[in-house]
């Protein structure tokens, strides 16, 4: 950091702002404190009674005529604020120029030497008073242009000893030359340093060495196909200024520790203080047993390295989990447990030595739960449906590699589905007979199937693939009312379910071709034949029938072949709808058969 500073000639109080530069982490250490001037004048033999203060470009100092081509005689005075330096650290002091000659011919001549508090009244006519041996310095370069070096390590210790705010310190030529213009001097514009070099300690050892997590290194981890991060606490005896911290990690096989690797790292805090953070690749490197160590480096010294942590890279899977339950065992030879009922089951490592947890679940997501110290683990579940279920087990090892188990239960259900495959005429009345087929789970434990319709109660017995087709008592057309119960050889009772059916009994219909049923032909007044056969002919007398042409309700009596045949000639055009049933011995009329037909 470097400030422009304004030349001013002032009699009165002087200000000044403190400018202290700390160095950052270099290859080679750097200064601990870097301070620049926060005070600057220069006095002149040519105004004995001014002083101009914080001037700006180059200082002159000694004999020069390039101001205004007037002979000057000038000396230069610095104000470093030291309130940042401890006494107690300090181990030398020089302050840094860049010295350019008025004559490059002749050799350089200056000196810096320690004074008293630099004041409004001080000028070439009143300096102030020495405060230390003047030091002359040691020259680098060559040239015009050369770096001087002073060495005010014992000024400085003086001026702390005292507890001055400031360094106060005037440069000029010696008086043997000060007078002659070939040793005239100038300073650089804004290149005047004191640099503060303070006593070192080394780092301390790095403490709570640690993974991802906040995982310690004794829990020695595993990884698989990931990259971790490694973290080491650092701590450094010397403060104010605290050193620029780095932190140095590597890592190596256990089995070659010459092989080691260095770590990039970086830094971060947390509630414990500063910690140095490093990425070491577990994820590319081959399997092992590897090892991290850390130290801390101040730019001047190592601390002593961290104790090792060790980690494992392991891609090898654990072995397929084995997997047990009472109340769902795996492919049972019959269904078991049921869809309302919670399994215990049990899993284990099957041989592996470190499973540490395991997913399972089914369609609808995975749980985890954590392994016990064997490796094993208990968990309630629930299958989601009956007959075949499948249960995922995944065992997860301290690297996270899994091995997964398909677990193959067969559920049982209880429960029975119905409906009508046939219906037929009953040939003892005009009634229906409905054939049901009911349907349960084979293995199940259901042998029989109760069930009733309008009143009357039947059984009949499952086949050994849980089916069986069982008729009805003769129904009347019409909706009607089926409740049926499972049961078991020891007749125990399971879900009773009631359901609605209808019993049709409808004609059935065929057209001699002249009107096509549901198709379009003839044409008005011409006739054509519908071929009537009754569902039942048991007590089966006539053919009722209308059409949306004439809604009359016509009676055709039943052939000797026991069909009717309506005789139907259309008087208008279009699409036309008919209604067929049929009237029997007993006054009742069966369901209604309905088809339509377009003329022509």
């Amino acid at each position: 950091m470097r400030r422009i500073l304004r030349a001013a000639l002032l009699t009165t109080t002087l200000t000044a702002a403190a400018v202290v530069v700390v160095a950052a982490p270099a290859t080679a250490a750097e200064p601990h404190i870097n301070l620049t001037p926060s005070f600057i004048a220069y006095t002149d033999a040519t105004t004995p009674t001014t002083t101009t203060f914080y001037p700006d470009g180059d200082l002159p100092v000694g004999t020069n005529t390039f101001i205004d081509q007037k002979v000057h005689k000038t000396r230069v005075y610095f104000g470093f604020d030291i309130y940042s330096v401890q006494r107690a650290r300090l181990k030398s002091a020089h302050l840094v120029l860049i010295d350019r000659s008025s004559d490059c011919t002749k050799p350089k001549s200056l000196y810096a030497q320690p004074t008293n508090e630099f004041t409004a009244t001080n000028t070439w006519q009143k300096p102030p008073k020495a405060a230390g041996s003047a030091v002359k310095p040691v020259f680098a370069g060559s040239g015009c242009y050369l770096q001087a070096t002073f060495d005010l390590t014992t000024g400085l210790n003086k001026a702390l000893a005292v507890k001055s705010a400031r360094l106060w310190v005037e440069v000029a030529v010696p008086d043997g030359n000060e007078s002659k213009p070939a040793f005239g001097q100038w300073l650089a514009q804004n290149d005047f340093d004191l640099q503060v070099e303070l006593t070192n300690k080394p780092p301390n050892k790095p403490v709570k060495t640690r993974y991802d997590g906040d995982v310690p290194c004794s829990a020695g981890p595993k990884y698989a196909n990931e990259n971790f991060s490694a973290y080491a606490d650092v701590t450094d005896p010397d403060t104010n200024p605290g050193d620029s911290l780095r932190s140095d990690m590597e890592f190596w096989p256990v089995a070659n520790p010459a092989a080691k690797t260095a770590v990039q790292t970086s830094y971060s805090s947390g509630g414990d203080g500063i910690f140095g953070v490093g990425t070491i690749p577990a994820g590319t490197l081959p399997e092992g047993a590897y090892a991290w160590h850390a130290r801390t480096f101040d730019q001047r010294a190592y601390s002593p390295w961290s104790d090792d942590c060790a980690f494992v890279v392991d891609r090898t899977a654990p072995n397929v989990p084995a997997v047990s339950s009472v109340e769902f065992p795996e492919n049972p030879p019959a269904p078991t447990g049921g869809p309302a009922l919670e399994g215990t089951f049990v899993v284990g490592p099957n041989g592996s030595t470190d499973v540490v947890g395991y997913r399972y679940g089914g369609r609808f997501g995975l749980t985890y739960v954590a392994a016990k110290a064997d490796g094993t683990a208990t968990f309630k579940y629930r299958p989601f449906g009956v007959g075949p279920q499948t249960l995922t087990v995944i065992a997860y090892d301290r690297a996270g590699n899994s091995a997964e188990k398909q677990y193959q239960m067969n559920v049982r259900d209880v429960s029975i589905s119905a409906w009508s495959v046939a219906q037929a005429p009953d040939p003892a009345s005009s009634g229906i007979i409905v054939t049901m087929h009911f349907t349960s789970q084979a293995g199940s434990g259901l042998t029989k199937v109760r069930y009733s319709a309008d009143g009357e109660v039947r059984t009949a017995t499952f086949g050994a693939d849980g089916i069986v087709d069982a008729p009805l008592p003769a129904l009347r057309p019409g909706q009607h009312e089926l409740t049926w119960t499972g049961l078991d050889d020891s007749g125990t009772e399971y879900y009773t379910v009631t359901s609605y059916f209808y019993a049709l009994d409808d004609p059935s219909v065929d057209s001699d071709g002249v009107y096509p049923i549901d198709g379009s032909g003839g044409g008005i007044g011409q006739a054509g034949v519908f071929t009537v056969v009754p569902f039942n002919a048991n007590g089966a007398q006539s053919v009722e029938y209308f059409t949306t042409q004439d809604s009359e309700h016509v009676l055709v009596p039943l052939d000797a072949d026991g069909k009717g045949r309506i005789h139907w000639t259309p008087t208008q055009t279009g699409w036309t709808y008919f209604w067929v049933g049929i009237h029997y011995a007993d006054g009742t009329t069966s369901w209604y058969h309905n088809f339509s037909v377009t003329v022509n």
